[in-house]
């Protein structure tokens, strides 16, 4: 049997995966979310129970914290037995293979090699802001697979049992398992009029798939929980990736961006295009206006639906093997090489050399100044990290913003800022550390100049002050 040649094909479909693969290879993780979801794994794992209230502050210790994200907490604690190295590579892999389907997703809707590949990168491009590893990460690969499966639904009808699953697991991953219910309702407006009995089985199928969104510890209290996070307006004016989407970062001007091209394509076509894509690509963009981190559905949505608007004439299949395979051969190998030279493991075992806002120094300062179960206010970007390092240390507030309430934040601003009862806030709420950032905690020069607190220790990143 005669070995078939690489084609230029193969170096289309090569791109999708090899290059999210070198770009988060080449990019170092971010411990705001990372390192407290890890802390709790690793609990769950020597305690046998997922955690039902806090332990990790001292302003919200006791109260309920419903721990929906378990699931994706248990895989990376199991990942981290590996250390930080397996952890950036879980990433990587985990991108890839999230635009590897979006390809094959691509593919599938009729587009030739090039253009689904060229989508597919178009949409790594527009997620790259919100591919940081946290737990929603773990469902986008589930979220592309979703997407292939409702596209090969005439081909495969039976896999669309898998979707069940699917959402049966993303309920106990991440909040977002409503998601695939839009993508199955919106292929039903594809079908009406068409094949009923395709129909009926998308019904039946996204009927089981609502029920499967309680197969998890909190059975119903997830969808309380996701419309809760979705509508809490301190996460909102909290967190910069749950503010609405605008044209002053980076993920708003390739977020904007898209749209237009996308816009521009569908104006220029001399055809008309089917009000059920329409209806895909305008849900998923609007989707986004209000809440950044909601990019991802956008970058994985808008690639298929376009695949399918762009669909490959028969004369695209006769550029299969086009090209020099020598060449072909190549560019894969350099690109794969590069991976390879991109591996965390070359660079040591140093979390530095692997994270981000992960202040060691400042960490091991606060643990060797500060008994157990000190209060400790900390910036909140650091605050994972503490509770990752310190474990046995409280901090003041965390990534969790919806376990705290108002008045927290506000304390927490008096502060950050600093405010006029700065002082009343550190003596009301018994602080033991204050934990500065240099970068805008403008509290640093008031606590030098305060007769009641030390510095036990200065670097760069910032500064431990202890009560005296």
């Amino acid at each position: 049997m005669r070995r078939r040649r690489p084609g230029i094909d193969d170096v289309w479909a090569s791109l999708p995966v090899l290059i999210p693969v070198i770009v988060c290879l080449a990019s170092k993780l971010v411990a705001i979310d990372l390192a407290y979801h890890i802390r709790a794994g690793t609990d769950m794992l020597s305690s046998h129970a997922i955690p039902s209230t806090d332990t990790y502050s001292f302003t919200a210790f006791g109260s309920r914290w419903v721990d929906q994200q378990w699931g994706a907490q248990l895989l990376l604690a199991l990942l981290y037995k590996g250390g930080w190295g397996t952890i950036a590579v879980a990433r990587a892999a985990l991108v890839g293979a999230t635009f590897g389907i979006t390809y094959a997703a691509a593919r599938a809707q009729g587009a030739a090699a090039r253009t689904a590949s060229l989508l597919a990168i178009g949409g790594f491009i527009v997620a790259l802001p919100a591919l940081a590893l946290r737990p929603q990460l773990f469902v986008l690969p589930l979220f592309a697979t979703v997407m292939l499966l409702l596209i090969r639904r005439h081909r495969s009808p039976r896999a669309l049992w898998w979707l069940p699953v699917i959402v049966a697991v993303w309920s106990n991953l991440h909040g977002s398992f409503f998601i695939p219910l839009v993508a199955i309702a919106l292929t039903v407006l594809w079908e009406l009029g068409k094949d009923r009995a395709m129909l009926r089985r998308l019904v039946v199928v996204g009927t089981v798939c609502a029920l499967a969104t309680v197969c998890n510890p909190f059975g119903f209290g997830v969808w309380t929980y996701a419309w809760n996070i979705a509508t809490d307006p301190v996460i909102r004016q909290t967190v910069t990736e749950w503010a609405p989407m605008d044209v002053a970062s980076f993920a708003g001007i390739v977020f904007f961006a898209s749209g237009l091209v996308v816009a521009g394509i569908l104006a220029r076509r001399d055809r008309a295009v089917d009000w059920v894509d329409l209806a895909w690509l305008g849900l998923f963009f609007a989707v986004t206006l209000p809440a950044r981190r909601s990019v991802v559905w956008w970058a994985l949505a808008f690639p298929p639906v376009m695949a399918g608007i762009f669909a490959s004439r028969p004369r695209d299949a006769e550029r299969a093997d086009e090209g020099s395979p020598a060449l072909n051969v190549a560019v894969i190998g350099v690109l794969t090489l590069a991976a390879v030279a991109l591996l965390p493991w070359w660079r040591g075992t140093d979390p530095r050399s692997t994270l981000l806002e992960a202040p060691v120094d400042l960490a091991a300062a606060t643990r060797s100044a500060a008994p157990a179960g000190a209060h400790v206010a900390v910036s909140q970007p650091w605050a994972s990290w503490f509770e990752f390092a310190n474990p046995d240390q409280l901090v003041m507030v965390d990534p969790r913003i919806e376990v705290f309430p108002q008045a927290v934040w506000d304390d927490y601003a008096q502060l950050r800022g600093p405010g006029p009862s700065w002082r009343s806030v550190l003596d009301d709420r018994q602080i033991n550390v204050v934990v500065a950032d240099n970068r805008d905690w403008d509290l640093i020069p008031l606590l030098e100049a305060d007769a009641g607190w030390r510095v036990a220790y200065r670097d760069a990143e910032g500064v431990v002050f202890v009560r005296r």
